[in-house]
């Protein structure tokens, strides 16, 4: 917002300087030619219907207040905070840049498994930092899992490797990302157990032996006289 105001009262600037600058040399020539286009711009509002020179005036000056209301308040606002306290330091002071912050997590969030994008924002509350992380990671991870993994990385970056008081719990905001299109494992029906068959009957035998009655005698042919 620093920038933009800058911006905007440079351009100001720019614009008023030559327009003051005749003014201030060659009054008695600018003056009546203002008053001039000023009267003739009077007749021709004038001129106008009543709902057409209201509604314009009534857009102008909402146009006019909505753009200083807005440079008031970006002046009054209280800057962003661009460094953070290091903790736990004796014998001196030292400061973290909110950027270091930032690219300190993404060092350490991006290689880690199923985690494919990572945007951390920071921001310091008093002498306390508050992180706000969101990860995309890949389709089919544990997600509950994968959250108090992420949870406890930024706590370690932030408070063992930093230095730095954490305001509050970490939030990290998950997106999972959509599964590649033609590889979705389709549902397949379960498969039924497997039956388990009846025992085959077992043979019957008859309770008695069969009696052998011996081979057959061959049949004599009647001789013929």
């Amino acid at each position: 917002m620093n920038t933009f105001n800058r911006v905007v009262m440079v351009v100001l600037l720019l614009l008023l300087l030559p327009l003051i600058s005749v003014l201030f040399v060659i009054p008695h020539v600018i003056l009546p030619d203002v008053g001039l286009w000023i009267t003739d711009l009077g007749y021709q509002l004038w001129a106008m219907e009543l709902w057409q020179r209201l509604g314009g005036g009534i857009l102008l000056a909402l146009v006019f207040d909505a753009l200083a209301i807005s440079l008031i308040v970006m002046e009054l606002r209280r800057p962003r905070r661009e460094f953070i306290r290091v903790q736990e330091l004796s014998g001196g002071t030292a400061t973290l840049s909110v950027e270091s912050i930032v690219e300190q997590l993404q060092y350490r969030l991006d290689p880690l498994p199923n985690v494919i994008e990572v945007k951390p924002a920071v921001r310091a509350k008093g002498n306390k930092v508050a992180a706000l992380v969101d990860v995309t990671v890949a389709p089919g991870v544990n997600v509950p899992a994968m959250a108090a993994r992420l949870v406890d990385a930024v706590k370690e970056v932030l408070m063992e490797d930093l230095g730095l008081q954490v305001a509050g719990a970490p939030q990290v905001r998950l997106r999972v990302a959509p599964p590649p299109k033609g590889k979705v494992p389709r549902s397949q029906p379960p498969v039924p157990p497997a039956r388990s068959l009846p025992p085959a009957p077992a043979p019957s035998y008859p309770e008695k032996p069969l009696e052998w009655a011996g081979p057959a005698e061959p049949e004599h042919e009647e001789s013929l006289a």
